[in-house]
């Protein structure tokens, strides 16, 4: 079977326990997603289409969040990962899908998938916490397992709204959601709940406890004051004065996250134009991957509209890569992908 050949794939490539390979490839894995390919009947190289939406210039768009990308060591240096991406574009161009994004795990990586047309575009600004006089909110909890899941559709009705919120953002379904906290207290973590003297929940905060820290992957909250209450509440309860939080990127000190490629140029210049209706752009773009981009494009009046050819000269001459940084006006974030 692929998933059993993929599965011994990953263990080889991957440094991650069993019990987090068998919870991913039960709860995120599919066949229809999958590609792979072969050398002597043998799976040597993988990857793994996972689709999401992502908030971007006010609309919801569909994302590919590429996973477990991967080939054997004996297997590398051959171009199969170049080929499975280049694929995996043209399956998301098919499905209307505006961005391919995914998450480099070491530093290099960056400027191996900048060959394939990607730029980072995902970030996220650092904050740490010294509270060496620390206090528990009587309006906090520290959810049971059995207390959250039975929780499920408050709590992602409050996420999802919160979530939502957030310019340039990706996003998660139920589904998912119900997925991110299995993993959170699979793996030692526990959600904390701020909730209003109305019932209402104003606050979430995602936090795996580190041996000498405390680390909140996510946390969202309706003010300062319940966010507040949320630190101090993890800090007395776990006896420990650092903290150490993820939020999306704010200008002065950003850390690159992620990368994203524009895939479906006509539906994000689309939206692009409707939200710079006044600015009129004649666009030669090149796209050495994904032909089918490649050609004239001209934003006017709010639309775009392809043209074969031009014998006026272009205002931006562009490759795929400079394109989607331009799209993107400022930093986005990405959160909670079982990374």
């Amino acid at each position: 079977m692929v998933k059993e050949e993929v599965i011994r794939l990953w263990r080889i490539c991957f440094q991650d326990s069993e019990d987090f390979i068998r919870f991913y490839f039960d709860k995120k894995y599919r066949e229809e997603n999958t590609l792979t390919l072969s050398e002597n009947g043998q799976i040597v190289s993988a990857l793994q289409m996972l689709p999401y939406q992502m908030t971007w210039n006010g609309n919801l768009i569909p994302v590919s969040y590429i996973s477990g990308a991967s080939t054997l060591p004996k297997a590398r240096k051959k171009g199969y990962m170049s080929q499975l991406l280049s694929k995996a574009f043209g399956v998301m161009k098919n499905q209307k899908i505006a961005f391919s994004i995914l998450i480099p795990q070491e530093d290099y990586l960056y400027d191996y998938y900048a060959k394939t047309g990607y730029v980072p575009v995902f970030g996220y600004t650092p904050e740490n916490y010294y509270l060496p006089v620390k206090y528990t909110h009587k309006q906090v909890e520290i959810l049971s397992s059995q207390k959250c899941f039975s929780s499920l559709p408050e709590l992602y009705c409050y996420f999802n709204r919160q979530m939502l919120k957030r310019p340039n953002c990706v996003q998660h379904t139920a589904e998912d959601f119900k997925i991110i906290l299995e993993d959170l207290y699979l793996s030692g973590g526990h959600l904390i709940l701020f909730r209003h003297i109305s019932g209402e929940v104003g606050g979430l905060a995602f936090l795996q406890p580190l041996p000498d820290k405390l680390h909140i992957s996510e946390l969202l909250a309706d003010s300062e004051e319940e966010k507040s209450a949320l630190l101090n509440t993890v800090a007395d309860q776990w006896n420990k004065s650092e903290i150490e939080l993820k939020t999306p990127p704010r200008s002065g000190h950003t850390i690159r996250r992620g990368m994203a490629r524009m895939i479906d140029t006509l539906q994000v210049l689309g939206i692009y134009a409707q939200t710079h209706p006044h600015r009129t752009i004649l666009l030669q773009l090149t796209d050495e991957i994904v032909p089918s981009n490649s050609g004239f494009y001209r934003l006017k009046n709010g639309a775009v509209f392809r043209t074969d050819s031009e014998i006026q000269r272009p205002d931006l001459q562009l490759d795929i890569r400079e394109l989607t940084q331009m799209v993107f006006n400022y930093p986005a974030f990405i959160s909670l992908m079982l990374d």
